[in-house]
């Protein structure tokens, strides 16, 4: 029983409420990263029976994949394991390729082409968990901040008239326009204090934007952080941009090799490209176009 100064503990339907909240903004959150995340590179030229989407999901989970020469069905990216004795460089000899509805293969280190997800071989999703967790945790924070500012209040009441105040508490919490009590409502029993919580979610959600703009130059994607261009200085948005090429290059670097070895092999031009450099190539090319266009009915007039 709550005797005046205790709080009332929240039920099991708002812990599950909850509970249920915080699971759907982590698994937002984490499920648009993993997405941007696996689709950084574009793969060029691959053989046809190899499939560049389950490779970058290879390179995303596991940190390293490989191009396999199958006898029957040709080069196949498949996920792989060593398997053999380690050289001075700290590389097997051999390598066991492996793959739903596909036996298991032993391959020799020189007949087969690893690819690395960076230079460490290390996966990408337990960094993107981390950035997950992080805009999960500011999210809901704006949620609470937001909800306390519609509910300021913190009512205290006797025992007889709880039910009737959460009744009445529904009512406002429902936007209810006009709240009606009966006769047997003691307005005497109860007293309510303001809490008064102050507005913070405009400052994080520019903290939320921070953590993005974090994650997009991790992964490689360019982006100008939470200033805006024009507030940026010269030095800034070089430094900016020196970091995004750095992680750009960190993942591109190791793919690009996997390629022009992969192209020796086959003699296919086989690339791999940064999709955002692509896009940016484009919206510049638009954007010169756009800059030097004459306008049809001008053009005409001159040809007159």
């Amino acid at each position: 029983m709550m005797t005046v100064g205790d709080f009332q503990s929240p039920s099991r339907k708002d812990i599950k409420k909850a509970a249920y909240s915080n699971t759907q903004t982590y698994n937002y959150y984490y499920t648009r990263m993993r997405n941007i995340a696996m689709s950084v590179y574009k793969w060029e030229n691959l053989p046809e029976s190899c499939n560049a989407r389950f490779l970058e999901k290879q390179l995303y989970y596991r940190g390293f994949a490989g191009f396999v020469p199958d006898p029957l069905l040709g080069w196949l990216s498949l996920p792989i394991n060593p398997s053999g004795t380690i050289n001075i460089y700290e590389e097997s000899l051999y390598y066991t390729a492996f793959g739903n509805n596909y036996p298991s293969r032993r391959f020799a280190r020189d007949k087969i082409v690893i690819v690395r997800n960076n230079l460490n071989s290390i996966p990408t999703d337990f960094v993107v968990r981390q950035f997950a967790m992080r805009l999960y945790e500011v999210e809901r924070a704006i949620d609470t901040n937001i909800s306390a500012q519609k509910t300021p209040v913190l009512i205290i009441t006797d025992d007889k008239q709880r039910l009737t105040m959460k009744n009445l508490y529904m009512q406002y919490d429902g936007n209810a326009p006009v709240i009606f009590g009966d006769k047997s409502l003691n307005p005497e029993a109860l007293r309510v204090l303001k809490t008064d919580a102050p507005f913070i979610a405009d400052k994080l959600a520019m903290h939320r934007a921070a953590i993005w703009s974090e994650f997009l130059t991790f992964i490689g994607v360019q982006n100008l952080g939470t200033e805006k261009k024009e507030r940026l200085t010269e030095s800034e948005a070089d430094a900016n941009s020196g970091f995004y090429s750095m992680s750009n290059e960190l993942g591109l670097l190791t793919r690009r090799e996997a390629a022009e070895e992969l192209s020796d092999r086959t003699g296919l031009d086989v690339q791999v490209i940064n999709r955002d450099e692509e896009l940016s190539l484009d919206r510049e090319l638009n954007k010169v176009m756009v800059e030097n266009s004459i306008d049809p009915d001008e053009s005409a007039g001159e040809a007159e």
